[in-house]
């Protein structure tokens, strides 16, 4: 695998030099797309980076249960042909999401169903390295880690954006502050960005933000897995349900091996970080998750993570918004991390950069605020459909239009079990494959009225009991 550069740029850069800011899988794709039309790419990295995979402190997510979605597997394969070879090579194993799958709901489970959903199962650090392995493989493209942005310059006209101020991220030592030109800088820093401060300091106008947050709390553990059983899943998703469940789980198999567990609490019903607390809040689940802990081997302590509410920035309504600077990625919209949509978001994101650099030849005015506007058409269906399910454990009551959708999603989990068609159109939605419309295809809408009104007859000519 090819080393990590930490080259810096000794030549005054050119009208052609992007900056990313960030190295986790939305800076890493979008530096990508940046090598085919900029003569240079430096990415900004606060981390000091390893060849080999390995959990860092800026992706704190990073030793907790992650997959590919179907919909995310085939971007990368799109910006990156030939990804999906190397992840299975390095033994990350993908999976029927409807055959390999055991999705448990509150009302049951659907019975394996073949299809065409395939997931991948790797742990963040070797989709990390990969990734970035082939990403460095482009001559112009060169990361600069250890290394930490501080804010912006912005032009004498105040109408662009040129360049990044930066310093070394090493704690306890005060080092100077230099100044990195670029005719396109890319904020790609994730949940903890600081872009909304640091466009107020250049006197631009103040970023609104979106937050749904059902605290959810994480706890997580790999083990080396037992040898599958006959009907062993590959893939489990035990959800959270409002307002009766609030325990849910998500383990996968993954590569050398290894089943990572991550358990998951909403409504602040948080897993423990003991081991005892953990087994205990597994055996609390009611998808059979803890017999299949209990046949594998531990070979991580307990890690927890809390920071999971969603927060969309609406940075594609500030205006003006200027030129020379995008922003993708958790840095615009961070999902709760429960339903694996961000790594997915991501690279449709790096897909909307490349067709916008493809059809505009390398002119850059205007370009900023066309993708910002684009990015926020790509977020906002995974955004609705992550935060409906959401606002249910949030303490204010929702308003009526929410309520409704709550309760024609609690409809669905009733039939997914018994209705094969609803359970493969379901996963499509989930895995953005298919469009969320087809919640409400007419032969969806029918059954579930249909059972309504069934249900309601029954209550009325119930009696009430004394």
């Amino acid at each position: 695998m090819k080393p990590v550069s930490r080259r810096h740029l000794d030549h005054p850069p050119g009208p052609e030099h992007a900056v990313v800011i960030g190295a986790g899988i939305a800076g890493l794709l979008c530096a990508h797309v940046l090598g085919d039309a900029f003569t240079h790419v430096t990415i900004i990295e606060r981390d000091r980076l390893t060849p080999e995979p390995r959990p860092r402190k800026g992706v704190p997510q990073g030793r907790h249960a992650h997959a590919l979605q179907a919909r995310g597997h085939q971007a990368l394969e799109r910006l990156l042909p030939g990804i999906g070879d190397e992840l299975a090579a390095a033994g990350a194993p993908s999976a029927d999401f409807c055959l390999d799958g055991h999705l448990h709901l509150p009302y049951g489970s659907p019975p394996p169903l073949r299809s065409d959903i395939h997931i991948r199962m790797v742990s963040r650090p070797l989709l990390e390295t990969l990734i970035r392995a082939r990403v460095l493989s482009v001559p112009r493209v060169h990361i600069r880690d250890g290394c930490a942005a501080t804010g912006l310059t912005l032009s004498n006209d105040r109408r662009r954006i040129t360049g990044v101020r930066l310093r070394p991220s090493t704690a306890g030592r005060a080092s100077a502050t230099e100044t990195l030109r670029a005719d396109l800088v890319a904020d790609a820093t994730g949940r903890g960005s600081h872009l909304p401060g640091w466009l107020t300091d250049l006197g631009l106008p103040g970023v609104r933000e979106s937050t749904v947050d059902a605290r959810v709390g994480y706890a997580s553990r790999t083990y080396r897995a037992a040898p599958a059983l006959r009907g062993d899943w590959l893939a489990l998703f035990e959800l959270p349900h409002a307002p009766l469940f609030s325990r849910g789980a998500f383990a996968l198999r993954t590569e050398g091996g290894r089943l990572v567990v991550s358990l998951q609490g909403a409504a602040g019903d948080h897993p423990p970080g003991d081991e005892g607390g953990f087994e205990a809040f597994a055996r609390s689940l009611a998808g059979g998750l803890y017999e299949t802990m209990r046949r594998s081997e531990p070979v991580t302590p307990v890690v927890r993570y809390a920071h999971t509410a969603n927060r969309r920035r609406h940075l594609h309504r500030l205006a003006p918004w200027p030129d020379g600077l995008i922003a993708l990625g958790d840095a615009v919209c961070a999902f709760n991390p429960i339903y694996a949509q961000g790594m997915t978001v991501a690279a449709l994101e790096a897909l909307v950069l490349r067709d916008m650099l493809t059809t505009r030849g390398g002119r850059l005015d205007g370009m900023a605020a066309e993708f910002q506007r684009r990015s926020a058409r790509v977020v906002s269906r995974p955004w609705t459909l992550a935060t409906l399910s959401d606002r249910a454990w949030q303490d204010q009551r929702p308003p009526v239009l929410v309520r409704l959708g709550v309760w024609y999603l609690e409809q669905w989990y009733k039939r997914v079990p018994t209705d094969p068609r609803m359970f493969y159109d379901i996963a499509r939605v989930t895995n953005m494959t298919g469009n969320p419309l087809l919640l409400i295809h007419p032969r969806h809408v029918t059954h579930i009225a249909i059972n309504a009104l069934h249900q309601s007859r029954r209550s009325s000519h119930t009696k009430p009991s004394r």
